[in-house]
């Protein structure tokens, strides 16, 4: 049966010769890992440079579709593969991802049609990376070569609304996703309602909520969960923070405490600090004592 759809190969040397690229790049990718394992196994070479050299040994992408021809496929597999792991493993642990964007870039150099490997690389580049520009200009290379599909302009209206602060440009990308085959039910509304509500706490929230229950990848869900839990301490530091400002246009002076702006009415409550830290006021600026790494 194989031997009726596939074209004839050839038999001995010649067929060993056509194999060759691949087996050649997949055995650089084994080189590569255990190169790094040899790098973590000594004592005396600092993390920092552990992450460094993590990667740098791997090609771009564009060298990759040369060299794995036919085999694109189980190349890009295999990077996917690679992507996953090191963005796991960097989670768990120190938190830093310097060559993500990189492993991304090969990835969707070898296979362009590859949403997904899009969306993901996106997602996590912005928030965990924080790399929101390298993000778009990820997406933005997706969009070229699969612009039939809504989930990219998508993602990159998402970025633009929640962390560069360009409505204008998320309302457009959002309109532009809502015009397109099965684009989500959703985004045709987040078009006018971005425009009209940028920088808004709940619209955000909405957001974020519509982004978990349209997912599946359990990754992407847990990125969604911390940041609802992100955007409730920025809506607690924000409202403490007007009382702040509220009581010294009035008093002349700033609250000596949290507690006093409760006693004098200028909140209800002090907000819950959803990382189980405790608010607090720096030179007239409202302050948690969870550090930004520890807002998991």
């Amino acid at each position: 049966m194989v031997e009726e759809i596939r074209p004839a190969e050839p038999s001995g040397p010649g067929r060993l010769a056509g194999l060759l690229p691949i087996v050649l790049a997949i055995w650089g990718f084994v080189c590569v890992y255990l190169l790094q394992l040899g790098i973590e196994s000594g004592a005396h070479v600092r993390r920092r440079e552990k992450i460094v050299r993590e990667l740098a040994y791997f090609p771009s992408g564009k060298a990759l579709r040369l060299v794995t021809a036919e085999y694109r496929e189980l190349a890009s597999d295999f990077v996917w593969l690679t992507a996953i792991d090191y963005y796991g493993r960097h989670q768990e642990t120190d938190r830093r991802y310097e060559w993500l964007g990189h492993i991304f870039g090969i990835l969707t150099a070898l296979d362009e049609r590859f949403v997904g490997a899009y969306h993901f690389g996106a997602i996590t580049l912005a928030w965990d990376a924080r790399k929101p520009h390298e993000a778009i200009r990820l997406l933005y290379s997706g969009m070229k070569a699969n612009p039939l599909n809504w989930q990219l302009p998508f993602d990159a209206g998402f970025i633009n609304y929640m962390l560069l602060r360009d409505y204008k440009t998320a309302a457009r990308l959002f309109d532009i996703a809502s015009r397109l085959p099965d684009a989500w039910s959703v985004v045709a509304r987040w078009a006018p309602y971005v425009a009209a509500k940028g920088g808004d706490f709940e619209t955000a929230r909405r957001m974020w909520r519509d982004v978990y229950y349209s997912t599946e990848n359990r990754r992407l869900r847990e990125l969604v969960l911390r940041q609802l839990k992100s955007l409730k301490l920025e809506e607690g530091m924000a409202a403490l923070q007007d009382a702040v400002d509220r009581f010294r246009e009035e008093t002349g002076r700033l609250p000596r405490d949290i507690v006093e702006l409760v006693e004098r009415g200028y909140v209800d409550e002090v907000p819950e600090e959803p990382f189980g830290g405790s608010f607090y006021i720096d030179s007239g600026l409202v302050r948690t004592t969870t550090p930004p790494g520890s807002r998991n």
